[in-house]
């Protein structure tokens, strides 16, 4: 059997981003300008593995950040990206567009100190959100197995395939990524040895921003 290779590339730098604002999906603006060329080098990179290793699927959530993110490299390799809408980042209910630093001072703590509580009406929780992305990702691995898949999402989105594979707590540990990032895991057998025993995943980047900086082609 051929291992499933899963890579997911967080969106490129976003006006909220640079504002410390929540982007939900009445708010968010989509890329900046400087998003926008880190995209464009994003997309070459991946062009070069896909002509080496053909990418199968590629899937985004329905924020702009990200559809925009998803929709240059799509033109670049020649591959559809899909939305998915439950791929996209926590709900944050009617903090959607607010300051971080007002919705921090009003829920009164860091957020991570409560991941079962919403930071604001309407908003769901971390643990929430990390199970419904965890559902996403199994039915899409199912769907792809034995394939490279391509996801364009968001910090959350990776931290999520985090927890699922190392099959611990959606405690919230932190797994930065910077704009553009790509982390990927990869099924590879348990024993070398004893390739029938079966496989396991193994992370083979993650937090890789290469192509921002080496010269570009």
């Amino acid at each position: 059997m051929r291992p499933t290779h899963l890579t997911i590339a967080r969106h490129a730098q976003a006006w909220c981003n640079i504002e410390q604002t929540i982007g939900g999906p009445a708010t968010c603006r989509g890329l900046t300008p400087t998003g926008h060329q880190q995209a464009t080098r994003l997309a070459d990179r991946l062009a070069t593995d896909h002509r080496h290793h053909p990418i199968t699927a590629l899937y985004t959530t329905p924020l702009p950040r990200a559809r925009q993110t998803a929709a240059i490299i799509s033109t670049t390799i020649g591959l559809p990206a899909t939305v998915i809408d439950d791929l996209r980042e926590p709900d944050y209910g009617t903090a959607d567009g607010a300051r971080w630093a007002d919705v921090i001072t009003a829920f009164g703590a860091a957020p991570a100190l409560h991941p079962d509580q919403p930071i604001a009406d309407g908003a769901e929780t971390w643990h929430h959100h990390q199970h419904r992305v965890h559902a996403v990702l199994r039915d899409l691995l199912h769907r792809h197995t034995g394939h490279r898949i391509l996801i364009v999402a968001h910090g959350e989105t990776a931290t999520a395939a985090h927890h699922l594979f190392c099959d611990t707590p959606t405690l919230p540990i932190a797994f930065p990524l910077a704009p553009t990032a790509l982390t990927t895991w990869q099924q590879q057998p348990i024993s070398q040895l004893r390739p029938h025993d079966g496989l396991r995943w193994a992370l083979i980047r993650h937090n890789d921003t290469t192509h921002l900086t080496e010269p570009h082609r």
